[in-house]
């Protein structure tokens, strides 16, 4: 017999047609929101517009839980993102990173996720051939001529060797074997590296050089160039700048700080049409393989070649190629208005810290939309590249001092002045003066004035000098009493260093005794003269203040 529409099963459990129309409503929801989800975010063709609308996207995440909540309520959650500002793409510029196997994991990678998108000709060299993901690790050893090199390359045969054996190249530590081997190796790398990025890119206008631990100020790169530019046409007027280094008279770039070199300038190592002509090549790697041999470093190689066979000397640019990260800069009028272009001896989590305050001051200053002039959506959209070798006339007129450089003040304002200790130290009922004071701490103090045994027993020696390396206290005291300009002292048992430069520094070790900590080092800032001093720099520089 049919049931009629009283004898129904669902008008006889409305707690079932209460559970359909749970399930319909969460297929609803899943079925909209993960569409959502996996839509394409399709920017404005208006570069104006682009980062805003980037910036205003969200990720949708949506789970069982997320939908029917923990108490079976109904629940969406959404995770608001921040795209990363990435400026105009530097076409014109082939950025080039030498690095070595053991520890191109460690290091390379974070320079992947920050600045290298920004320069779309990026080539990696290691002293092996890899992969980083998809990026293609090229071997840098592979042109050196072994029967010149001789036995310093056992140590590159012995990682292929591992490397095809499926053996790993590091230990938990990063190290294989003996590293100084490793270092060895990396002065033979310089000269293959420049002839390889030469080759792959035989029209650049600029081969920017650097390190695995070198971090790049992206954002100033634009108008740095364009000015440059203006004064030094890359394909006639040769530059190679960076920051000087001297061995035996020899000056070159140091290669972690980062050095230029234009196409005027690799043209004079190696003449047009000889690209490619590997007799000439080959000729010119044996001549300076042979010459890393008994030489310390693959930079001052490099120095060599390009002073003696190019007739092209290196120019200092200090401070905007320069050797030190955010916690070893030291501060002082001679940079602090100044604008940066590399950092070196960066870690990969310093890296991270000095990537997010770029992209803080590029909200913060506007900069974030900056685009040069005559700059394209076709360039924006990469279907055309920008040459600096023929920029747009409008470039050629642009007056980039309006452009609001990130300065080395940005980063002491952000990175420094909140760390600094502020109040005066007292301990054990001692007054320390004027001083801050952190125990088991080195602020390069002695960097730029180290008095030691050795100072104290020179006959020009005076009396606080010599009492100065006999306890912090006296440390102190000559920093503060017997040099008016003294910003900063530090003192270790036999060793004061005292200077007018302002340095954060770093923790010498993170345990110990007190005991153990005060015997490392003892740091100390006289700090109504540090902010005095400080204003008196920042007086003098342009733009905004944090």
């Amino acid at each position: 017999m049919l049931a009629t529409a009283a004898s129904s099963p669902l008008r006889r459990s409305p707690l079932l047609v209460c559970i359909l129309i749970v399930l319909v409503t969460q297929s609803y929801f899943l079925f909209k929101y993960n569409v959502q989800a996996a839509t394409r975010f399709y920017p404005s063709k208006d570069p104006a517009n682009s980062q805003d609308e980037l910036r205003s996207t969200s990720t949708v995440i949506v789970t069982r839980t997320a939908l029917i909540g923990p108490s079976g309520t109904s629940a969406i959650l959404q995770q608001p993102t921040k795209s990363p500002i990435r400026g105009a793409p530097l076409h014109d510029i082939v950025l080039s990173i030498k690095t070595g196997a053991t520890v191109i994991h460690a290091r390379v990678p974070i320079q992947l996720l920050t600045f290298i998108p920004s320069f779309p000709n990026t080539l990696i060299y290691s002293d092996l051939k890899t992969k980083l993901g998809d990026w293609e690790v090229a071997d840098a050893l592979a042109r050196v001529s072994s029967d010149v090199a001789g036995d310093t390359l056992k140590y590159w045969r012995k990682m292929q060797e591992v490397h095809s054996q499926g053996g790993g190249l590091m230990d938990s530590d990063g190290k294989m074997a003996d590293m100084k081997e490793g270092w060895e190796l990396d002065k033979f790398k310089n000269i293959p590296i420049l002839i390889e990025s030469y080759q792959k890119y035989p029209h650049a206008s600029y081969y920017l050089f650097i390190d695995g631990d070198t971090s790049l100020m992206t954002s100033n790169w634009w108008p740095y160039l364009i000015d440059l530019t203006k004064l030094h046409d890359p394909l006639h007027s040769p530059i190679y700048w960076g920051s000087l280094a001297l061995l035996n008279d020899m000056p070159f770039g140091h290669g972690g700080s980062g050095y230029l070199i234009n196409q005027a300038a690799i043209r004079k190592l190696i003449p047009e049409g000889k690209a490619f002509d590997e007799a000439y090549l080959g000729d010119l790697e044996r001549n300076y393989t042979k010459l890393a041999s008994h030489s310390c470093c693959g930079d001052l190689v490099l120095g060599r070649a390009m002073t003696d066979r190019a007739g092209v000397t290196v120019k200092h640019k200090w401070p905007w190629y320069q050797g030190e990260t955010w916690w070893s800069i030291p501060y002082h009028e001679s940079n602090f208005c100044k604008p940066m272009g590399t950092m070196h001896h960066v870690l990969p989590e310093d890296m991270q810290e000095i990537w997010d305050f770029e992209q803080a001051m590029l909200r913060k200053t506007g900069m974030d939309k900056w685009r040069p002039a005559g700059w394209t959506p076709e360039h924006e959209q990469g279907m055309i590249e920008w040459k600096f070798s023929d920029m747009p006339r409008e470039a050629k007129k642009m007056d980039t001092s309006k452009y609001k450089y990130i300065l080395f003040r940005d980063m002491y304002d952000w990175f420094i002045a909140p760390r600094l200790p502020r109040e005066p130290t007292k301990e054990k009922g001692e007054d320390w003066g004027e001083s801050t004071v952190r125990i088991g701490w080195d602020n390069r103090s002695w960097r730029e004035e180290e008095l030691n045994k050795d100072s104290a027993a020179k006959e020009d020696a005076v009396d606080w000098q010599k009492e100065a390396i006999t306890s912090e206290k006296n440390c102190r005291i000559a920093c503060e009493k017997h040099k008016k300009d003294c910003l900063q002292w530090y003192y270790r048992p036999g060793v004061c260093g005292i200077s007018i430069k302002l340095n954060y520094g770093h923790r010498l070790r993170d345990d110990g005794t007190y005991r153990e900590l005060r015997d490392l080092g003892v740091s100390g800032w006289v700090m109504s003269r540090v902010e005095a001093k400080v204003e008196e720099w920042r007086s003098k520089c342009p733009g905004q203040v944090i």
